[in-house]
């Protein structure tokens, strides 16, 4: 009696494969305009990828083989069947910058000729300028490399960067600081080239229809990937190991490592220490003045006082005058304090020491002073003056150490050609 049954299911089983490849082609041919069953449907079919169309090929399992042929054609139709993709004027597209990468043997040899390059003028007794601008030329383009933690080793990198980090051979001072700008990142284990690593782009691309054809609107969103592994903290005083020059395409970028606590904001820190860090990238609202070592920087523009504002005795203030916004006190917090701030200059500022892209990490800062510019706004400005003792700044664009450097700009640029859709 089981052998019965057992029969009955493979022939049930048999039936069903059947009426698959009998349904088959009758898609096809419905995919491909021409007359198909009629379902009351529009049957020129979307072709949505291979992936929707093995998907497909794999539900066909669900169907068991118990059911009646008229279901599992029905069923099978649903599956097929797709209705056509409305054209749409809007596209959201989500971009990923961290590399997934895989290391090869060109890699190995790249990085191996750097560090023979490096060792090179390094074994020299008396290097001269040319020598040291191979050594720049090098630097420039370790960043970018395609590396791991094996083949830094292996290479003889690390070795030769070790090497310049000991300073024992009269090495100029922007070398020096970029090879350990290099090791600093290799240390904690972060060894992603891309300029953008850890940063989602969620872009919408709108096609507006006007004279003379299609114009393309893009809207973009950037935001740090929640399971990036080397995000840093920015709510530290000082060098928080930045170097000066350091170099970031875009403020976000500062924010992922470390360097500037806001994605848009010009003044970041709190309410114990005051400002830690702010960024020179002028405005028609805030007359600063950048004289490189002294800079006369604004708060941001006052608010209105709420209605049960207690003002302090000693603040001379007619009513209806705003009181200081929030970044503002926390400049006020520093002059108190004395904090030592983060200075970073932005390609945004009008200032002749702006870098060309970005922003540019250009040391520490103390505020000596400060002056009201306009009272009934509560616009204030502060005079910081730089620490003595750090590294120049790196912002002539005639010096063979200026930040950022060529391959920087130039990586920059390839990218945004990249998400302007450029090739």
């Amino acid at each position: 009696m089981a052998d019965h049954h057992e029969r009955i299911e493979r022939v049930r089983d048999l039936r069903f494969k059947k009426i698959l490849k009998n349904l088959r082609p009758s898609a096809a041919a419905g995919a491909s305009g021409t007359a198909g069953p009629s379902t009351g449907r529009n049957t020129t079919a979307t072709n949505r990828g291979a992936q929707a169309e093995f998907e497909d090929n794999e539900n066909y399992d669900e169907v068991g083989p118990g059911l009646k042929d008229e279901a599992a054609a029905r069923l099978l139709q649903r599956r097929i069947k797709r209705n056509p993709v409305v054209a749409s004027n809007r596209i959201s597209e989500k971009t990923r910058f961290s590399s997934n990468r895989v290391i090869s043997r060109s890699d190995l040899i790249a990085l191996s000729v750097h560090a023979d390059t490096i060792s090179r003028v390094l074994k020299k007794p008396s290097p001269n300028a040319a020598d040291w601008q191979t050594v720049r030329e090098a630097l420039y383009k370790l960043p970018f490399e395609n590396v791991d933690q094996k083949i830094v080793h292996s290479s003889g990198a690390m070795k030769q960067l070790l090497r310049i980090e000991q300073d024992r051979f009269d090495i100029p001072e922007d070398i020096s600081l970029d090879a350990q700008m290099i090791l600093k990142r290799w240390r904690n284990g972060d060894y992603d080239p891309h300029l953008l690593r850890g940063i989602d782009l969620n872009q919408t691309i709108t096609h507006v229809k006007g004279k003379g054809g299609k114009n393309v609107k893009r809207t973009r969103h950037y935001k740090l990937e929640e399971d990036y592994d080397w995000k840093r903290d920015d709510n530290v005083e000082g060098n928080h190991e930045l170097f000066v020059g350091e170099w970031w395409p875009l403020q976000i970028c500062a924010l992922r490592d470390g360097a500037h606590g806001e994605m848009e904001a010009g003044i970041s820190g709190n309410t114990i220490i005051g400002a830690i860090s702010v960024i020179v990238s002028g405005g028609a609202l805030y007359p600063d003045l950048d004289e490189l070592d002294r800079v006369l920087y604004c708060g941001t523009m006052g608010i209105e006082a709420p209605i049960n504002y207690a003002a302090d005795p000693a603040e001379e203030r007619d009513p209806g005058d705003r009181i200081p916004s929030h970044n503002t006190k926390l400049l006020m917090i520093s002059y108190k304090n004395g904090t030592k701030i983060r200075l970073f200059r932005s390609a945004k500022s009008q200032s002749p020491y702006a870098p060309a892209e970005g922003l540019r990490y250009d040391g520490l800062y103390t505020i000596r002073a400060y002056e009201i510019l306009d009272k009934k706004n509560a616009v204030y400005r502060f005079e910081l003056i730089r620490e003595s003792n750090q590294p120049a700044i790196r912002g002539d664009p005639d010096d063979p150490g200026c930040k950022p450097n060529k391959v920087e700009l130039a990586k920059w640029q390839g990218i945004k050609k990249t998400l302007k859709g450029e090739r």
